[in-house]
Formats: structure tokens, C-alpha cells, sequence
């Protein structure tokens, strides 16, 4: 079944073998990946390359995951046209069974939400209803704030697009303030759209034009083409519907170009029939004629295109062939319009084709058929009169809400801010003189603890050296020091250790500076690794580390030395190829009585390890 699902979606997408043979994302390219998909900042066929990508690899993922790229599958398949639409939907039926069964409340949620908008693209409204409401209770029990931002929005469309003009605004109102919550400034743009488009069909141009002018210049300055003609396209819709067409008219002839261009048939075909109502309008009607002979075209090689799309083409066909005084064929197109418009209660689009077939009858001589038709066109057209008007005022009641709330929230903030400054005024007159004292004390205690800080600083820098993070010579030296006259004076026996890393000169030369540094980090820590807690190692100078064995004999030194050797062996940094080991030789000498100070010690330790450099390195020798 995983692979069936997969399949389908690469079957559909046309991507090429380049993402489709991506290996498997790791963290945290993993989540950001799918964090940007989910986002939807990617133009669409980028978006499906990439959620293609991530489809391939599906069963090396851990569940979770595979429900997030299943949901952005189901938002990934083309969807141009009825059939498309219904395969999103069986696509969507099999995964939300596999996702109830898992008890994946989240993936079950983002699924619905994909049904219901492809359950509306097929008219088929009220299921739509049933899986947004139920996927947004599922989102909210989650508290998955995107998830509801996004059904919000999808839903809120619908009812603009079914004449619920208030309620859809408010919804789209809401997703929109929920997508700025959370920082997603293209899902917020993409709402701003529906609801420039819900204030156009409620009337309000003004605001509509204003809304999509804004977006137009967004999109243009982000360099997102594809939505900036998605604007302009529904600029054009608006001119249109105010009977501006000379501003329409370039509008969409912009858009039919570009969707020419990218190959998309349903918004082509779409482009021509609103430029050809347009020509029609404009009194051009072979020009009208021929961009619906062109849509046509499209239609009949994508048979399962969209029925909205096909009843509209068949509307404009019956006002153009009617202009033409084909008056029967004219009759036809709108008889093949007519139940698609019922189905989908598409009433502007009825109250056009009603009044159109009027007109028809009446100049055919069929005075009854035209007045039945011009009575339908009454009631249809003062129905959506009135249902506009209707939505226009809950629209206003639901504008002065908000600003009635607005304006209570910032009238009660602004108490609240009033109260608090003369609390604190208050508090500032009473307790000063504490604060002031406070202040100072507080200064002073900076001042004695940066001090105090700053001398141990110094005084670890001073001993340490920088690089390694170990002694430095000279408090190395120091220490030997001490634990020379120790072990002279108690009698206990100390030895010393010099290790000198093998060939160290190669590193720095072949490989680099910053690659030599990095190998006398590593040996510096396995080697300190390797000592007791009363043991000490020191960098001594370039290559060269000094360790400090206090109670410890010959014998023992030379464990310490051959485990120390052995371990730095094992050595992997990074940056040093796979060939080249790392290697120490170590010299060992144990203080005798003839050693009269520390020097003399270490020249031993010195000699011996210079006998291991020439008995071929990676060695320990002893000095007596």
C-alpha cells in the first residue's frame, strides 16, 4: 500500500529522477524540509518536486514523519480538473483510513482538509462542510494552530464562493490573523486574496482593488510570478464585473500568456472564456468568438476538466451566438449551462444565462417561454440582490463588533497601563533611598566580583597554554619542580615522561596549520586522558608534551608511556586522511640520585625519546 502511494504520486507528477533518487533526509534538514513544505513558500512545481523527493524514501521513516509527507502528498497531486479531482480523493479516503487505524489525530486532520477542498472543487458541497468541520475540531483538540489557520482559510473561500459572504470573511479574517501570529507571511498573503475576492463578489470594488494591488506588488517583489498572475487575473475578473474592460482585457491577456506558457489548460481555458465575455461586452464578437473557439479546444482534449469551467464556457457561448443571431444554437449552450449552474447554485451565473434566454425567446416570437425566463431572471436576480445585502449588513455588524472590541480591549489596556504607573510611582517614592543603597551595593559587588574574576582569569591564563588547554611550559616546569625536591626530600620516586608527536612537521606541512592544531588538541587530551588525578601533563614546546609522574617507578612509567602510545594510535581527527595514523614516541626516566635538579631529569627523558625517534618512532624508550 506504502509503495502503491508513492507510486501514484511520482506517476503523477512528471518529476525527474534527480529528486525522485534523493536519499533519506537526516535531522535537522529533515524538519526544516518539511517545516518549508508545510509552510508553503515554494512555487508548485517546485513544492511537488520536492514533496516527490521525500515521498521516495517513504518507509525509512519513523511514522510521524510518514504522516506529515502523506498530507503534503494529498496537497502535491495535480488538481486541474474532475478527474485529478477525484483521484485526490481516493488518495485521501485510503491514507485517512491508514491514519484513523494509526490514531494519527494530525495526519486524519490535514487529510480531511484535503478531501473537503477537493470534495468542493467537484461541487460536491456538503461532504466538503463535513470534513472541514470535523477537521477542524481535530486540529483544535491538537492545538495545532497551523492546521486550523489553514482549514480557516479553505473553508472561509467556500462559503464566500457559496454567497456566505460574512461568515467566509470572518473565517478568512481569522486564518489570516493566526497565519501573522505564527510568522507565515505567504499563507497570510494567500488569504488576503480570498478575501479580496469574497469583498468583490460582496460588491465592495474598492476594497477588493485595493487588497489585490497590494498583493500584486508583493508578489512582484519576491519574484513569485506564478501568484502575482493569480492577481492580476482576478484584477482583471474585478474590472470586468465593474464594466471597466479596457482595464480588464490586458489584465487577462497577461494572464492567458503566462498560463500558455506554463502548459496549465484549466486556467487557459479559464483566461479565454472571461477575455471572450469581455470581447463580447465590448461589442467584438468574431474576436469573442474565436478565444471561446480556442478554449474549446482545450476542453474537448481534457474531457474531465472542471464543470464550472465547462458550464461557463457554454454561457458565453449562448451571448456570443446570440449577437450572432444564431439563435437556436444559442439556446443549446445555455440548456447544457443551466443544470451545472443548478447543481453547483451558482446564482449569478443562473441570473445571466436566465436573462440571456429571455431575450432569446422574446426575439423568437415565444412571448410565453420569455416571460417564464424573464420571471426567473427577476427572482433569481432580486434573490441574490437581497442575499447581498443581507450579507453586506451582517458584514458591517460583524466589523463594528470588532471594532466595538478593539476598542473596549485597548480602552481596558489603557486603564491597566494608567493603574500600573501610578503603582509604580508610588513604589518609586517610597523605597528610593533602599533603591539608590541597593544600586550600590550591588555596583560594588560587580565591581569585587569582576575583579576577583578577572585575576583568576588571568592568573589560568598565565599557566595554561591556549591551544591545548593543558599546563604551559612554564607552569609545567613549576610543578616539576615541586615534585622533584618532594620526592628528594620523602624519598618516593618520580618519574618524568617526553613525547614528541611522530612526523608532526608533514602534518602542518601537507595538510595545514589549522590541521596540525587540531592533531595537538587530540593527542594533548588522550594523552592527559590516560593519567591519574595527581599525574600532570604540560606542552613543553611545538610537538612536545612533558608528563609528570609523582609515586611512580620506571616500571610503572613505562606502562603509562606504552598506554598513552598506544591510544594516541587510535587516534581519528578530523581533516587527517584515513592513511596517515598519528604516532608518538616517548622518552621515560625515573629521578636517581645523581639528578641534582629537574633539568637533568628531563635531558634523560629527552635522550631516551629521541633513541625511540631513531629506532623508527611510535616507540617508548627509557633513559637510565
Amino acid at each position: 500500500m506504502i509503495r502503491f502511494l508513492v507510486l501514484l504520486l511520482l506517476t503523477g507528477l512528471c518529476s525527474s529522477p534527480v529528486w525522485a533518487a534523493r536519499e533519506p533526509l537526516a535531522e535537522p534538514k529533515l524538519s526544516r524540509e518539511l517545516q518549508q513544505l508545510e509552510e508553503g513558500s515554494h512555487p508548485e512545481r517546485i513544492y511537488r518536486l520536492r514533496v516527490a523527493a521525500l515521498a521516495a524514501n517513504y518507509d525509512v521513516y519513523p511514522p510521524e514523519i510518514q504522516g506529515r509527507i502523506v498530507r503534503l502528498q494529498c496537497w502535491a497531486m495535480p488538481a486541474e480538473r474532475d478527474g485529478e479531482y477525484r483521484r485526490v480523493v481516493e488518495f485521501a479516503d485510503k491514507a485517512l483510513q491508514r491514519a484513523r487505524e494509526r490514531k494519527d489525530g494530525l495526519t486524519e486532520a490535514g487529510l480531511l482538509t484535503c478531501r473537503a477542498f477537493h470534495q468542493q472543487l467537484l461541487g460536491n458541497m456538503k461532504q466538503a462542510k463535513a470534513d472541514y468541520e470535523q477537521a477542524l475540531q481535530l486540529a483544535r483538540n491538537l492545538g495545532d494552530r497551523l492546521q486550523e489557520a489553514d482549514i480557516l482559510s479553505q473553508r472561509g473561500d467556500m462559503y464566500a464562493y457559496q454567497g456566505k459572504l460574512a461568515e467566509g470573511l470572518q473565517e478568512l479574517m481569522e486564518a489570516h490573523r493566526g497565519y501573522e501570529a505564527l510568522g507565515l507571511d505567504g499563507k497570510a498573503r494567500e488569504t488576503l486574496g480570498h478575501i479580496a475576492n469574497a469583498y468583490r463578489r460582496m460588491g465592495l470594488y474598492e476594497r477588493a482593488e485595493g487588497y489585490f494591488k497590494e498583493l500584486e506588488k508583493e508578489y512582484e517583489k519576491e519574484g513569485e510570478e506564478e501568484r502575482q498572475i493569480s492577481i492580476i487575473s482576478q484584477q482583471g475578473v474585478l474590472y470586468s464585473e465593474m464594466g471597466e474592460y479596457a482595464r480588464a482585457r490586458p489584465l487577462l491577456e497577461q494572464a492567458e500568456q503566462f498560463y500558455r506558457k506554463q502548459q496549465q489548460d484549466g486556467f487557459l481555458a479559464w483566461s479565454q472564456i472571461e477575455l471572450a465575455t469581455i470581447l463580447h461586452y465590448q461589442g467584438k464578437g468574431d474576436q469573442a468568438m474565436a478565444k471561446l473557439q480556442q478554449a474549446e479546444a482545450i476542453l474537448l482534449r481534457s474531457s474531465d476538466i472542471d464543470s464550472v469551467t465547462q458550464g461557463h464556457w457554454q454561457l458565453v457561448m449562448g451571448m456570443v451566438l446570440e449577437t450572432q443571431g444564431k439563435l437556436s444554437e444559442a439556446l443549446a449552450s445555455l440548456a447544457r449551462a443551466e443544470p451545472i449552474f443548478v447543481k453547483e447554485n451558482n446564482q449569478r451565473f443562473l441570473t445571466r444565462l436566465y436573462e440571456v434566454r429571455s431575450r432569446i425567446f422574446e426575439s423568437k416570437g415565444q412571448i410565453k417561454e420569455a416571460l417564464a425566463n424573464l420571471k426567473l431572471y427577476v427572482k433569481t436576480r432580486t434573490a441574490v440582490e437581497k442575499v447581498l445585502m443581507e450579507q453586506r449588513t451582517l458584514q458591517m455588524r460583524f466589523e463594528f463588533d470588532m471594532a466595538r472590541k478593539e476598542l473596549a480591549h485597548q480602552t481596558l489596556k489603557t486603564k491597566q497601563l494608567l493603574q500600573e504607573a501610578e503603582l509604580q510611582q508610588l513604589r518609586e517614592r517610597r523605597y528610593w533611598q533602599y533603591l539608590v543603597v541597593s544600586l550600590l551595593l550591588v555596583l560594588m559587588g560587580i565591581a569585587v566580583f569582576y575583579q576577583h574574576r578577572r585575576s583568576r582569569k588571568m592568573h589560568h591564563l598565565a599557566m595554561t597554554d591556549e591551544l591545548t588547554g593543558i599546563h604551559n611550559r612554564r607552569q609545567i616546569q613549576k610543578l616539576g619542580e615541586e615534585c622533584f625536591q618532594q620526592s628528594r626530600t620523602s624519598g618516593q620516586p618520580f618519574s618524568v615522561l617526553l613525547l614528541d608527536i611522530d612526523h608532526f612537521k608533514l602534518v602542518n606541512d601537507k595538510l595545514g596549520h589549522h590541521i596540525g592544531d587540531s592533531v595537538l588538541v587530540a593527542v594533548a587530551s588522550c594523552a592527559e586522558a590516560q593519567l591519574r588525578s595527581l599525574d600532570r601533563i604540560g606542552r613543553n614546546g611545538g610537538e612536545e608534551f612533558l608528563v609528570l609522574l609523582p609515586d611512580t617507578g620506571l616500571d610503572e612509567a613505562i606502562e603509562v608511556a606504552e598506554r598513552i602510545r598506544y591510544h594516541v594510535s587510535l587516534l581519528k581527527v578530523d581533516g587527517v586522511p584515513e592513511g596517515h595514523s598519528i604516532h608518538v614516541s616517548i622518552g621515560c626516566a625515573e629521578q636517581s640520585l645523581l639528578d641534582e635538579n629537574l633539568g637533568e631529569l628531563v635531558q634523560r627523558a629527552d635522550a631516551a625519546m629521541y633513541r625511540a625517534k631513531q629506532a623508527g618512532r611510535n616507540r617508548v624508550e627509557t633513559g637510565f
